[in-house]
């Protein structure tokens, strides 16, 4: 007995998503701004073009000048390519919901007779819960994979799985040889997603769902889908930027 393969979101899912949790109003768009101030929130500027990410804070909302003021970055260097004018992305957690936007061309003034950054209020931004991150589906021709430990005294050597779709919120996987198991509710610790261009990820997974897929050969494949547990926030902050890269890129290539 063997469930039906769920398909893997399409290009027009992911707008989709996007545009369901996209808010054009000023109103609301200053709404969350002024709160991620009002509660000096820690915020991540996500450099394009970049492995860097610069933890920040909103030290102004001004919307007479249409400007968002931000704590300058302690380092020249980062400074200097924040002046580089790739823009970055904005990204913060308010109340568990992830607030972000592209930012345009990053400057720098003074606050308070202290160094700051400033860049223009955005004209939309994305407001996720954590329960509402789409995926992004990873590329089948050269598998992401993702080592899971065996747990199991008699068949010890690790799981090699691969990443069928990936979000902030979790991760699907699949694996031909029987050995990643249907059952739900299970804790996989330790498992390493080996992403391409940045260090893996190592986490704790959930197992929330389960399904044997055949495939075109008559093969079986045990697909998982799994959520992240207390994955720390470094991590946390590589994995949003892959996914903003990936989806980025999927969209330039429109």
């Amino acid at each position: 007995m063997h469930s039906s393969p769920q398909h893997a979101p399409s290009p027009a899912d992911h707008d989709d998503a996007l545009a369901r949790y996209t808010l054009h109003s000023r109103a609301d768009i200053l709404f969350q701004l002024r709160a991620i101030q009002k509660r000096k929130l820690l915020v991540n500027l996500d450099l394009r073009g970049s492995r860097q990410i610069i933890v920040t804070s909103v030290l102004a909302v001004n919307e007479a000048k249409n400007t968002l003021i931000l704590d300058s970055s302690r380092g020249d260097a980062l400074n200097q390519e924040l002046m580089s004018g790739k823009g970055a992305d904005f990204v913060a957690q308010l109340d568990g919901v992830s607030i972000s936007f592209a930012t345009g061309p990053v400057t720098l003034c003074e606050y308070e007779k202290l160094p700051a950054l400033r860049i223009s209020l955005p004209k939309s931004l994305v407001r996720l819960q954590r329960r509402e991150h789409f995926r992004v589906p990873m590329p089948i021709a050269n598998p992401v994979k993702c080592i899971v430990p065996s747990g199991s005294k008699d068949d010890p050597d690790p799981i090699t799985a691969h990443i069928v779709d990936i979000g902030c919120g979790g991760v699907a996987l699949a694996e031909t040889g029987g050995r990643l198991g249907t059952e739900t509710g299970r804790i996989l610790h330790d498992c390493k997603l080996l992403l391409p261009e940045t260090d893996a990820i190592i986490t704790t997974l959930e197992v929330r769902s389960s399904a044997q897929i055949r495939l075109h050969n008559g093969a079986f494949q045990t697909r998982l889908g799994c959520k992240f547990i207390d994955l720390p926030n470094d991590m946390a902050a590589r994995l949003q930027r892959f996914v903003m890269d990936i989806e980025r890129a999927r969209r330039n290539s429109l």
